[in-house]
């Protein structure tokens, strides 16, 4: 796919939005002769009805980022948007990212990819196209981006979410114990999916989409699929479990799940004690939890890796919560109503910003 020209892309993107557009009410696809028609990037075609017609400004991208979300408006003339009153947009491309299709709905941009990834929105005449192609690129480059994947990406996702910017390359390094040249290139591949902003010149991050970056490295993670686990039932109740571990000051099982999240956002009353322990069975001898498949109330988890546990809170009661960044990834990506309250926390955090981000790196 990458070795079309932006004239191929056109003819082939025009080919399947004009299949796409029904025929049996008179609606199609033409070329607009009052659009660019030089052998750039740019076209204008027309939608047309029986009563109605509009043009669509086109503007094909080789290979489209998050980042180039902004080269969209700032690439097509105001003179020609004006000549052509305003016309629906339509990005094209060979494949687009889910995240790119997002942002660019943001904006209140078209898009159509060369895998079916479609929307199309035009009022008059009344067009609306939703489909969905293809999530992973079916012809990715030979340089890779970064995976929201693995330990140490894990680490930096958790600081770049629990603490302001801005931020130096190298003090992030340092606070998340991994080489300069590790986060150099994820810092890179993740400015170009516009989950951070950095200065041009300086390269310090000014700007971070926590809630972004979150459901970025949830693709990636989940509190069952990456961390091995079990389920118990306690004799005593899982509630009677939690405040005898405040009681004791058990500080080798970090809470988090339902339980922790009832700090922040209560849905309904937690079922299930989702614990982080050292080692399962040792833990669950020490305080006679059954294991049971159906109708568990707790759930012990060793953890894949150890920033999952750093930067964890302790409550008033004594008890350890995990960090709010893990416990927002645990909950969006756990079972039964976890992806729910995960959902209300993410909604807490984005209107209590100032009582749960931190001000700087430690």
């Amino acid at each position: 796919m990458g070795s079309r020209s932006e004239q191929e892309l056109l003819t082939e993107a025009y080919e399947l939005l004009r299949r796409l557009l029904p025929d049996d009410v008179g609606m199609e696809l033409r070329p607009d002769d009052a659009g660019p028609s030089d052998s750039g990037r740019d076209a204008a075609w027309q939608i047309s009805a029986p009563n109605y017609t509009s043009p669509l400004l086109i503007q094909a991208f080789r290979r489209f980022t998050p980042r180039d979300v902004d080269r969209v408006l700032g690439g097509i003339s105001s003179i020609v948007r004006k000549m052509l009153r305003d016309p629906p947009i339509v990005v094209v491309a060979p494949w687009l990212s889910p995240r790119s299709q997002h942002l660019l709905t943001e904006r209140g941009l078209n898009y159509l990819d060369l895998t079916g990834n479609v929307q199309l929105r035009v009022a008059r005449p009344a067009v609306y196209l939703r489909l969905d192609g293809a999530r992973e690129d079916p012809d990715p480059p030979t340089m890779s981006p970064v995976r929201l994947q693995g330990a140490g990406v894990h680490a930096l996702v958790r600081l770049l979410v629990d603490v302001e910017p801005p931020y130096r390359m190298l003090h992030l390094a340092r606070a998340a114990g991994l080489s300069a040249s590790y986060v150099s290139r994820t810092l890179a591949a993740l400015d170009e999916e516009r989950l951070i902003e950095r200065d041009p010149k300086s390269k310090i991050v000014t700007d971070v989409d926590w809630q972004g970056l979150l459901a970025a490295r949830v693709e990636h993670y989940g509190l069952l699929r990456s961390n091995r686990h079990q389920t118990y039932i306690a004799r005593t109740g899982a509630r009677t479990l939690y405040r005898r571990l405040a009681a004791e000051q058990q500080d080798q099982a970090v809470v988090t799940g339902s339980f922790a999240a009832t700090e922040y956002v209560q849905l309904a009353a937690p079922a299930q004690l989702a614990l982080y322990v050292p080692d399962l069975d040792q833990f669950a001898k020490t305080y006679e939890l059954m294991p049971a498949a159906q109708g568990a109330d707790v759930l012990l988890l060793r953890a894949a890796n150890r920033a999952q546990l750093v930067w964890r809170r302790q409550t008033e009661s004594g008890q350890i919560h995990v960090g709010i960044s893990q416990l927002a990834m645990d909950c969006l990506s756990g079972n039964g109503r976890l992806p729910e309250e995960g959902d209300a926390l993410l909604e807490w955090m984005t209107g209590n910003i100032s009582r749960w981000r931190a001000r700087q790196l430690l």
